[in-house]
């Protein structure tokens, strides 16, 4: 039985040391598993000499290789991480791993993870987590409004395996959100559990704000859905504006009750305020989400860091 290759694909910035203790503890991990992998670290033009101290890397065990890679200006978490796929694409490996390489995503779950070859999609569930408190409610609302306007539970981030035919579908399509982007492929899926780690430096560089935009991100990849929502919504209010309007002729026409023309008015473009602010937001997501995939899919931007 041919010994399985992988690549594993580790977006950073600014990391410094950090990046460097990831990779010994990953390339110590691989030594020890029936494995062929090439560490792809992509470094998202940082500013603090992370991408030097990458270039210094020299791996020892037999079984693994390592390319540090550099986007040419910053272009976000994941850009990095598809042009860590495009370049892996070009190497000979059949299956490839995503995860974070500030130390949060357990280098461990690897053991777990190659045992899964034979699955399409493997995804790692975010079991416990570090973080604070507050950051912990955010992430269990982000979570919460996911599964309102997509009907879908996301439990997990970018740390996940895919295969060398769904990697054809994330280089075709792209992807603003990875994680959501996966969540959406009808290819059978398998999800393993592994808790989130602190990281290696101890400090946590995810902020509510991150949060924010990582959460609005991922609906855009449900672009479609939320728009089919707020259509829904839409009919809805449309049917109590009607029954409500019939409800006040009705009491004009056959009462003597005076109803008082300012609040019906009143209330009335508040509500139409709103559809067209919800309405708005629904649109620029799909708008967003179809310019975005076209701007960037398949371009190589990435260059030779090591």
């Amino acid at each position: 039985m041919a010994i399985p290759h992988l690549a594993v694909i580790a977006p950073c910035y600014n990391e410094g040391d950090v990046a460097i203790r990831f990779v010994e503890e990953l390339e110590q991990i691989i030594a020890v598993l029936p494995i062929t992998a090439t560490i792809v670290v992509m470094d998202d033009a940082s500013t603090d000499g992370t991408l030097a101290l990458l270039s210094s890397i020299s791996t020892r065990a037999p079984n693994v290789t390592f390319k540090a890679l550099s986007l040419p200006y910053n272009m976000g978490h994941q850009e990095a991480i598809y042009q860590g796929l495009l370049f892996a694409s070009s190497t000979s490996a059949q299956h490839f791993i995503v995860m974070d390489s500030d130390g949060e995503d357990d280098p461990k779950a690897l053991a777990e993870l190659v045992q899964h070859v034979g699955a399409p999609i493997v995804l790692v569930a975010r079991g416990k987590r570090s973080e604070s408190l507050f950051f912990r409610i955010g992430y269990w609302a982000y979570r919460k409004v996911f599964r309102a306007f997509t009907g879908r539970s996301i439990t997990f981030g970018n740390f996940s395996m895919i295969d060398r035919q769904v990697l054809g579908a994330v280089l075709d399509r792209s992807f603003i959100h990875y994680a959501a982007f996966l969540s959406r492929q009808k290819a059978r899926t398998e999800i393993i559990t592994y808790d989130r780690r602190k990281r290696l430096d101890g400090h946590s560089k995810m902020s509510f704000k991150s949060l924010s935009y990582h959460a609005f991100r991922s609906l855009i990849e449900y672009s479609e859905e939320v728009l089919s929502m707020f259509l829904k919504v839409l009919l809805a209010l449309s049917g109590i504006f009607l029954c409500s309007i019939l409800m006040i002729m009705a009491i004009k026409l056959f009462t003597d009750e005076a109803i008082p023309g300012w609040a019906s008015t009143l209330i009335l473009s508040m509500f139409n305020s709103m559809l067209l602010c919800v309405g708005f937001f629904a649109i620029g997501l799909l708008l967003v989400n179809t310019s975005q995939r076209k701007e960037r899919a398949g371009k190589h931007l990435y260059r030779s860091g090591s």
